[in-house]
């Protein structure tokens, strides 16, 4: 999960521009690592800060800071680059120790007219929490008590900039596949962009369900391949049909890319992969998994041409459509299929048949019209048949 979906629920209050809103303290309490030494914001410029201001008088004041020492020693010892500041003001530092005794962070008294705390728009017990780009991420007082998800939204901004950020779909794509049957069916995902980025959340299947294969963390190089083997570990295990079948690859938000796999052919008795640029044009090629592909391949009519006895599905005529077009399809065998029509998101919006059929070319036709006969935007559409042992996919025009 990436920074920005983590702190969904967080209003960013303001920005802080060291200068500014940043300070120079000195570090009072001689428990300190840094006690002697002039402390503030671009100070710790590399961690997560929580700023708390109250003053040093015993009580609750006293009671929290005591608290947030607790809380951000326990982050520091599990190498989170968390830091904890405490400010009080000068004119209350007969009390000093109430802060400092028995705890270890740094703590400052603001100078009268005590421009720190006018800066930052401080009362007393209020705490601030900034990222570690400076940003304020947390504005709260504390009196009633330290808010339950303070640790987690510490450990979270802590660790928001320590991976790489979540790859976008169309820069990172399905390259080649291979539907020679299993175990040897393989998938390679490309990452054309300049960053290395992390295909955490995202999805593979050969249906729209995207049920198969979900990716933890995966990191994907910038200009490198992810390669799946089917039935490997951390990998997909839907088979791909040497018959043809279709690859979905979705990102975390929903949004898909599909890629149509045609029949499997050999040329010289190589079994022949099949690779794809980012808008899911491809071609056979000779298989190389993570590797640059190869040339494409061009087969002569002969090999192409589809076999009527075998398991088919035919371009849709016309297309581009309107108002409707006819599909033809093949089946080898009596058999149960069914022919679905699915959106750009990969989500389903007609069944057009689901049933038994006879062996024999089948015709059927789709008047541009959803499940409730709801009339769909003019665009691109998707349509498959499946049966147990075929799966395939052809692209669709529909204009208005």
């Amino acid at each position: 999960m990436n920074y920005i979906s983590k702190l969904s629920t967080i209003i960013l209050l303001s920005t802080l521009v060291y200068g500014q809103s940043d300070y120079s303290l000195q570090d009072l309490n001689s428990n300190s690592e840094y006690y002697g030494q002039n402390v503030g914001t671009s100070f710790f410029n590399d961690h997560v800060i929580v700023h708390y201001f109250g003053h040093f008088y015993w009580g609750t004041c006293t009671t929290r800071f005591g608290q947030l020492n607790s809380l951000v020693n326990e982050l520091k010892e599990q190498s989170f680059n968390v830091q904890l500041v405490g400010i009080g003001k000068d004119s209350h530092l007969s009390s000093l120790t109430n802060w400092t005794g028995s705890n270890n962070l740094p703590v400052c008294a603001d100078e009268s007219p005590f421009s720190v705390w006018s800066d930052w728009g401080a009362g007393q017990r209020d705490m601030f929490v900034t990222d570690l780009d400076g940003n304020i991420v947390l504005q709260q007082n504390i009196t009633s008590g330290i808010p339950n998800n303070l640790e987690s939204l510490l450990v979270t901004l802590a660790t928001s900039g320590t991976g790489p950020e979540l790859c976008d779909l169309g820069v990172v794509y399905v390259s080649e596949a291979h539907n020679s049957g299993d175990p040897e069916d393989y998938i390679e995902i490309y990452n054309s962009g300049s960053e290395e980025c992390s295909l955490e959340g995202f999805q593979l299947d050969d249906s729209s369900e995207l049920e198969d294969f979900t990716f933890g963390d995966v990191i994907i190089q910038a200009g490198g391949y992810w390669v799946g083997f089917e039935d490997e570990d951390s990998s997909f295990t839907s088979g791909l049909s040497m018959s043809g079948d279709s690859v979905v690859f979705a990102d975390p938000n929903d949004n898909t890319l599909f890629i149509e796999l045609l029949p499997l052919q050999e040329l010289g008795n190589v079994l022949l992969s099949q690779s794809f640029e980012s808008d899911g044009n491809g071609c056979y090629t000779n298989p190389t998994p993570g590797l640059a592909n190869s040339d494409c391949i061009t087969l002569s009519t002969d090999i192409n041409k589809s076999v009527l006895t075998g398991f088919s599905l035919e371009k849709n005529y016309p297309n581009p459509f309107n108002p409707s077009t006819s599909i033809t399809y093949n089946i080898p065998i009596r058999t149960f299929i069914n022919i679905d029509i699915i959106n750009l998101r990969g989500h389903k919006i007609k069944s057009l048949f689901k049933g038994s059929v006879l062996p024999g070319s089948h015709s059927i036709t789709w008047n541009g019209t959803d499940d409730y006969s709801n009339n769909v935007p003019s665009g691109v559409y998707f349509l498959t048949l499946k049966s147990s042992n075929f799966n395939q996919t052809r692209k669709m025009m529909f204009l208005k």
